[in-house]
């Protein structure tokens, strides 16, 4: 996945929409260096599908790799096997990785944020999460690690902080496409006190409704006036 690259599932579930291949959806650094690393690769993102990747991206980890910083969301995504959050050069030095956001996601192996100095999770559901480097935060996410200052490479315990639920949340709207071929825009639910995944399809809305800019014709004035 490249720059202004959005690949979306459009199932009313992401277990609607599944990669089967080794690497699936994935997005390695563009920099093959450790510096810098994946400080330079953004602007892309990944929704609403499930994949089975097993490529063996970093060390053990073997599954999907998502090697981006900021700009760069993973959102209603199925890891069926290991997240590789960042990118190993052969040896012993990771490359640099910077930023990053999960959510309303399931990995059902291990989620491993490597040198990423800090991410966010939030409602999602992980086996296990490793590794980070300055500042990770998980919110309304079970299997996250517990709260932890500072760094301790012997133990190792990195800073995560890690709050039980999300006291107000709506996912972002997603496109969804029927067997008619028709195409609906859901709009989730408001909800409270949140923990976990929810992936429910919320409110429908026929594209009767929805307004779909076009590059050729729009402007910030006339998208704007549509908004209203």
């Amino acid at each position: 996945v490249g720059y202004y690259t959005q690949v979306a599932g459009l199932g009313d579930s992401p277990t609607d929409v599944v990669f089967t291949s080794s690497k699936g959806v994935y997005c390695e650094e563009g920099s093959r260096s450790v510096n810098p690393g994946s400080l330079n690769t953004f602007w892309r993102a990944a929704e609403n599908f499930q994949t089975d990747a097993d490529f063996p991206w970093v060390g053990q980890r073997k599954g999907m790799i998502w090697a981006a910083s900021q700009g760069a969301p993973l959102r209603r995504v199925v890891v069926t096997n290991d997240l590789s959050l960042f990118e190993y050069r052969q040896g012993n030095r990771a490359d640099f990785a910077s930023g990053g956001y999960l959510g309303n996601s399931v990995v059902k192996g291990t989620a491993d944020s490597g040198s990423q100095q800090q991410f966010l999770a939030r409602n999602s559901e992980v086996g296990s999460w490793a590794s980070g480097v300055w500042n990770l935060v998980f919110v309304g996410t079970p299997g996250a690690p517990a709260s932890h200052c500072g760094v301790n490479k012997f133990s190792e315990e990195h800073p995560y902080t890690t709050v039980e639920t999300a006291p107000v949340i709506a996912e972002k709207p997603f496109i969804t496409i029927d067997k008619a071929g028709k195409y609906s825009l859901n709009v989730p639910s408001i909800m409270r006190d949140r923990k976990g995944v929810d992936f429910k399809t919320g409110k429908k809305v026929d594209f009767e409704h929805v307004y779909v800019a076009k590059a050729e014709n729009d402007t910030a004035q006339t998208i704007n006036a549509h908004l209203k």
